[in-house]
């Protein structure tokens, strides 16, 4: 469920029809000063509630750079050109995933579990050890051997994934709560994938997304806790319920 003024699906009035962008337009206190100078007329965030049954898809949000220039390529697809920065407030306890986590913590993942590093691939999985490795690398060194083993994962045979995704819930059913090394790794709650593995795959058997946990934080709110993402930041929620705030009026990247 959302509630807002986006172009995409905006909010009516039940009985009289009148959309909420008018309603506020008739109202203008509403809205207060100083969001009306630094946002214009229109309510700058888009409110949703969500009831996570099942995992939602792994997405992420355009960059202000990015959303203009799909906005312009395919304004139908793309009704507006901002970037939109989300907060997820946890209503019940809460799963999701937000951004990738530490790199070293990925390369421990692609020795402890084989058909992780199988559908990566012995070269680029050794490639990417060796960049996290090493202490010089810089920055964009580091983003760039992310990028490409991430991208080597996400572009995977259907045949190998399901291949692989057996293999992952084998080791998990022999490994149980020590799957990948459990509470002794230097991943603190990896035993936790011992059940969300399985779960996961029952919702959407030998699916690519089973092998995207070991690159995301796997991310655990109490009611009332929140969590933010940026622009870009790749995410996914898997279950329970949550209150969002879009931004979808921002004026500058941050």
């Amino acid at each position: 469920m959302w509630m807002g003024t986006h172009a995409g699906n905006p909010s009516y009035d039940y009985e009289t029809k009148r959309s909420l962008e008018d309603f506020i337009k008739d109202n203008q206190a509403l809205m207060g000063n100083d969001v009306r100078k630094k946002y214009g007329e229109k309510l700058p965030f888009l409110f949703k509630v969500l009831s996570a049954q099942k995992a939602l898809s792994i997405q992420a949000h355009p960059n202000k750079k990015l959303a203009q220039q799909l906005h312009e390529q395919n304004p139908k697809e793309y009704k507006d050109d901002n970037h939109k920065p989300e907060m997820t407030i946890a209503i019940t306890p809460f799963e999701g995933m937000c951004g990738f986590r530490p790199l070293k913590e990925v390369s421990y993942f692609l020795k402890a579990v084989k058909p992780f590093r199988n559908l990566v691939g012995e070269e680029v999985a050794s490639k990417f050890e060796a960049v996290v490795e090493d202490s010089s690398k810089s920055e964009e060194e580091l983003k760039k051997a992310l990028k490409e083993t991430f991208s080597k994962l996400m572009n995977s045979k259907d045949d190998d994934i399901k291949s692989a995704s057996e293999e992952l819930l084998a080791q998990v059913k022999k490994e149980d709560q020590s799957f990948a090394g459990g509470e002794s790794t230097p991943t603190p709650g990896s035993k936790v994938f011992a059940e969300l593995i399985p779960r996961l795959n029952g919702q959407f058997p030998g699916d690519i997304g089973l092998f995207v946990l070991f690159f995301l934080n796997v991310v655990t709110l109490q009611p009332g806790e929140a969590m933010f993402l940026r622009a870009d930041d790749i995410h996914a929620y898997i279950s329970g319920g949550t209150s969002l705030y879009t931004l979808i009026r921002p004026l500058t990247e941050s």
